[in-house]
């Protein structure tokens, strides 16, 4: 699977084009419409199309370009199941997700498969995207390279945040992480220099 990282908006949010075969997916479209359609359009010249749009989570620096992308290229549209609700509430955009995601769902692009495994704490339906065969984790804002999400928005959960980050460092193999800010970072680097991360290993 290719991966290209787009940082967007006053944030910096980590966008990822993800691409298998001719199909293309968007992860985390927070803002810059015009600059992810540019890049979208640059791999059209491959002769891929857009799948899906994908949010980890409901926050506004993750979802705030969807509405102009699935305007433009018509793809579906998916969040967590238990973001639902806070997405509508937060009325920061028109489209609907043609289909939630919850645990042990499967979103195939091309010929790979990320494998949603729900991990609240960030917000009550944040969810991370497994790519198992590749050992690729698209992880929104549950961790990065140098901290974690923050658990004092709306809905948000120390303790889930803990039991989340307890399930992503106790999967079997090393990750790469793609997280919502910062740098990709291996898994297995960032919970030898994590004394929290490490403690959580095996609970």
């Amino acid at each position: 699977m290719k991966v290209e990282k787009i940082a967007v908006g006053s944030l910096d949010t980590n966008c990822y084009l993800i691409q298998s075969g001719e199909e293309i997916g968007v992860i985390d479209p927070g803002e810059d419409a015009e600059k992810l359609i540019e890049a979208i359009e640059a791999k059209g010249d491959e002769g891929v199309s857009l799948k899906f749009v994908l949010a980890t989570h409901f926050h506004w620096d993750h979802v705030n370009a969807v509405d102009e992308l699935l305007k433009e290229y018509g793809a579906d549209f998916y969040i967590g199941e238990k973001d639902l609700q806070p997405l509508e509430e937060s009325a920061e955009i028109e489209a609907r997700p043609d289909s939630t995601l919850a645990e042990g769902d499967e979103v195939k692009l091309g010929n790979n498969v990320l494998k949603v495994m729900e991990t609240p704490g960030h917000s009550p339906g944040s969810i991370s995207l497994l790519e198992e065969d590749e050992g690729l984790a698209f992880v929104g804002d549950l961790v990065f390279s140098n901290g974690f999400g923050r658990t004092d928005l709306p809905g948000g959960s120390r303790e889930e945040l803990e039991d989340s980050l307890s399930r992503l460092v106790n999967l079997a193999g090393d990750w790469e992480v793609y997280s919502g800010h910062g740098p990709v970072f291996r898994l297995s680097e960032k919970v030898a220099n994590s004394p929290f991360l490490a403690d959580l290993k095996d609970r």
